[in-house]
């Protein structure tokens, strides 16, 4: 469906093909959909849709442009590039690789680079760094799993590249901005180490991890006259969105190539910059509206309802002290509390918006993918309780997790068990040997409707030294088979006879194994990724098939790397063995995520900002919570401080700390809001999911908003 402009966004899509406009506002104000219809004008007039480059953070904010560039309507031709820093510089790395190899190394310095993806960094870190780690006692006072320690290893890389600075500078920058005491600044230096020892055997062996790619472009290869026209002269028109969530090594790109373009649109979203975890930089953004000659703003919602206006303007005046000019709505309208007898326990909390949600569909007509249910951390039990309640009151639901990483999937534990149940000769690790605890929770994963009780006795009686026994040999105890019964007894005996069956062949890579064991038994009926006749079940037994679809594009791209780099290993022994350890945890996103199923989405509140997409009714569960304004705690790293906003020196002390849980929780409404067009339901409980006592800052905030609005309501 095509939006209507406004007489502000026309002009602005008009303006004359030369232009080049920075464009900023609020969210909800329709700055993206001016970014596509002048994507729409430039195509129209004649401009060559080769010679057009569509710049984004990530690849989630470009499905507008891409549904545009996607319209069947359009005429059949080049197509317009989408790209984010990362796919530029893995493009112009990829192209462009016999300017810099020599630069690079002197060693062979012609061989073809290997492109390493965050899984291969993760393996590599293990088996580079863990070895030193123990033989040195590093890191001795930090108790994180190696998962995490490894993903801020190359969370600090990453941070040099985006920001901007040496790599070899990395401790010294956390040192001097957070003192303390001896043991504390020496974990910096631990990490400074690990870091110099990756980088160093990447350069020797010619991986590229992300971070040595975007070092590498903007380095060397933007420097570089040849490559540097090649991109220069391709590209003339140059639409930015969201510039305020990249970094500044993007925006620094932008500064040089802007001047030469032949147009340009520069999107600036205000009180945004959610990640700046991941080097955002909205200063540096703002800088870019002097490459421009056009300077517009758009001010006018087109998401939200006048009583969440006054909501917002509300809010803001309890967490900034300022005053704003107050909408005549009246904000009570605008959102609803848990009520107290709901209020006490968690679960009573859940009831409540389940009941809220189905009233919505049921009694006011709303539909479901307009209903987004959000809280600061999204864990299994709560996402299991709201799907569980919400399905019972006849509403579909889908959940987005990108941060969840594969290997924390029951239906990924499950593919590993039977991996190592199907390939006996593996040397896995005693402790990660197949138990009967993983025997039992795969049966109730892959086998359809199976009960723990039956679960249980099937591991208990069929799993023997390391293997699964046919359920048609239990003869000698009817009593047995007829609690486990024989339709599930078929069901086991189809998957083992399968598992023996690969066991006589000559075995396979590890992604064709899943790929075969899904498609010939595991989506089969009677087993557990099934499509179900249940239209409610539809959606979970979708995100199930993404999820073995994504275990699979792993396993492919863990294999194809390895075999390049250590062909003497086996690849599928060592996926399962990381990916069993923890030490894999690459995260995917769902391909589809952003077409909005009729369905009620149930996302962090991160996720849903990122998303760009308003909803008509939003749900803030657990607003007691602290991690609505406390950032994650990273010992080894600190995005604040390596930013090149932070002055070099300066210490990180608890006012700074403070002041930036304030913003963070003030962006964090504000951006919700700005996405809500009808009303926010307001989710609070005493006692959270452990049954703890707690007062967070967004609960201390609603409760002076209704004071405030009681006072005025008395006045």
């Amino acid at each position: 469906m095509s939006i209507r402009l406004t007489k502000k966004q026309e002009e602005i899509v008009s303006l004359p093909l030369d232009a080049k406009i920075f464009l900023s506002g609020a969210a909800g104000t329709g700055k993206t959909t001016v970014g596509v219809r002048r994507l729409r004008h430039l195509l129209e007039a004649g401009v060559s849709a080769h010679s057009i480059l569509v710049l984004v953070p990530q690849k989630r904010l470009a499905l507008p442009y891409l549904t545009e560039i996607r319209n069947p309507r359009r005429r059949a031709g080049a197509e317009v590039t989408i790209a984010t820093l990362g796919s530029l510089a893995h493009q112009s790395v990829s192209l462009f690789w016999p300017l810099i190899a020599e630069q690079l190394s002197q060693h062979d310095p012609f061989r073809q680079p290997k492109f390493l993806s965050s899984e291969l960094i993760q393996y590599l870190m293990f088996k580079l760094l863990e070895p030193e780690i123990e033989q040195k006692d590093y890191f001795n006072s930090v108790t994180i799993a190696r998962a995490r320690l490894f993903s801020q290893l190359a969370d600090n890389l990453n941070k040099a590249s985006l920001v901007g600075f040496p790599h070899t500078s990395i401790a010294e920058r956390l040192k001097t901005a957070l003192p303390g005491d001896a043991e504390r600044l020496h974990i910096f230096d631990d990490a400074q180490t690990c870091a110099n020892l990756f980088r160093e055997y990447c350069v020797e062996h010619r991986l590229l991890d992300f971070s040595l790619q975007v070092s590498l472009f903007a380095n060397h290869l933007w420097r570089h006259e040849v490559s540097r026209a090649y991109l220069t002269r391709r590209y003339q028109h140059v639409i930015a969105d969201n510039v305020e969530e990249d970094t500044p090594v993007t925006h620094e790109l932008l500064r040089d190539w802007l001047p030469g373009c032949q147009s340009a649109l520069v999107i600036f979203d205000e009180d945004a910059s959610y990640r700046r975890f991941l080097g955002a930089d909205e200063t540096s953004a703002q800088q870019l509206a002097v490459t421009c000659n056009v300077h517009q703003e758009l001010e006018a919602t087109r998401v939200m309802s006048p009583p969440v206006q006054a909501l917002l303007t509300e809010l803001r005046e309890i967490m900034t002290d300022e005053t704003e000019p107050r909408p005549k709505a009246d904000a009570r309208s605008a959102f609803e509390f848990t009520p107290t007898s709901h209020s006490r326990f968690h679960t009573q909390m859940v009831d409540w918006v389940a009941e809220s949600a189905a009233r919505l569909v049921h009694d006011e007509g709303v539909k479901q993918n307009q209903i987004v249910i959000l809280a600061p951390l999204l864990s299994d039990s709560l996402r299991f309780s709201l799907v569980s309640r919400l399905e019972e009151k006849g509403l579909t639901t889908y959940t987005l997790r990108p941060s969840r990483p594969l290997h924390a999937e029951p239906a990924v534990r499950a593919l590993v068990t039977l991996a190592k149940l199907a390939h006996p000769g593996w040397q896995v690790d005693p402790k990660h040997q197949v138990k009967k605890f993983d025997v039992i929770q795969m049966l109730l994963s892959v086998i359809d409707e199976m009960d723990l009780a039956r679960a249980t006795l099937l591991g208990e009686m069929r799993f023997v030294g390391g293997k699964l026994l046919p359920f048609r040999e239990v003869t000698k105890n009817p009593e047995m088979r007829q609690r486990i019964s024989e339709v599930f007894g078929e069901r086991f005996d189809k998957l083992v006879n399968w598992l023996e069956a690969y066991k006589t062949s000559a075995g396979e890579p590890i992604d064709l194994f899943f790929s075969r064991l899904f498609g010939e038994v595991l989506s089969q009926k009677g087993f557990g990724f099934h499509l179900p006749k249940k239209r409610s079940a539809e959606q979970e037994a979708f995100d199930e098939a993404r999820i073995i679809a994504n275990l699979i594009d792993s396993s492919r791209a863990f294999r194809q790397t390895l075999n390049q780099i250590e062909p003497e290993t086996d690849s599928g022994q060592e996926y399962v063995r990381m990916v069993d350890a923890g030490i894999l945890a690459d995260q995917y996103e769902p391909k589809d995520w952003k077409k909005s199923p009729d369905a009620v989405l149930i996302a962090p509140a991160y996720t849903f900002l990122l998303s760009n997409q308003p909803a008509d009714f939003q749900f803030w569960l657990n607003i007691d919570s602290q991690a609505w304004t406390r950032r994650l705690q990273q010992p080894l790293t600190q995005p604040y401080v390596l930013s090149r906003q932070w002055p070099l020196g300066q210490l990180w002390t608890e006012v700074h700390e403070q002041q930036t849980s304030r913003d963070i929780l003030l962006r964090v409404v504000t951006g919700l809001l700005k996405r809500c067009r009808r009303k926010v339901f307001i989710g609070y409980s005493k006692f959270d999911e452990r049954g703890n006592e707690r007062e967070g800052d967004l609960r201390v905030i609603f409760d002076l908003l209704l004071r405030s609005l009681s006072a005025d309501q008395t006045a």
